[in-house]
């Protein structure tokens, strides 16, 4: 994933969280803030509560996989940080990705239009 399309910096996550928008699941916590950039960009918070560093470096590898995968559906000009509950270490691909697409529908960044426009297509 593109270095612009992360949140590298201590003030920026704050920020993020001083926004107050968020959102729950089982395994992950999303918060969200308009950035008036053209692009969206994601931040990863694990504590070492989840494992050891082999096992939350694998978690932050899937997050920013489903993460990229989805950029094309993802609305742009957000500020997207995702916080992993201890509960995630066990969790395998497909769940994390059906959790986080929920979170992403939940907090309304997902273009519906862009996400129905490959189903439509007659061949």
């Amino acid at each position: 994933m593109d270095k612009s399309l992360r949140l590298t910096k201590n003030f920026e996550f704050k920020k993020v969280y001083e926004a107050r928008r968020r959102w729950s699941s089982p395994f992950f916590t999303m918060y969200v803030k308009n950035n008036q950039l053209d692009r969206t960009r994601l931040g990863i918070s694990i504590s070492k509560k989840v494992g050891k560093s082999v096992v939350r470096n694998k978690i932050k590898r899937r997050i920013k996989e489903i993460f990229r995968k989805s950029l094309a559906e993802i609305k742009k000009g957000y500020d997207v940080v995702i916080t992993v509950k201890p509960q995630a270490a066990d969790a395998d691909f497909k769940t994390m990705e059906s959790e986080i697409k929920s979170l992403l529908k939940r907090g309304n960044l997902l273009d519906v239009k862009k996400n129905n426009n490959s189903s439509d297509q007659v061949l």
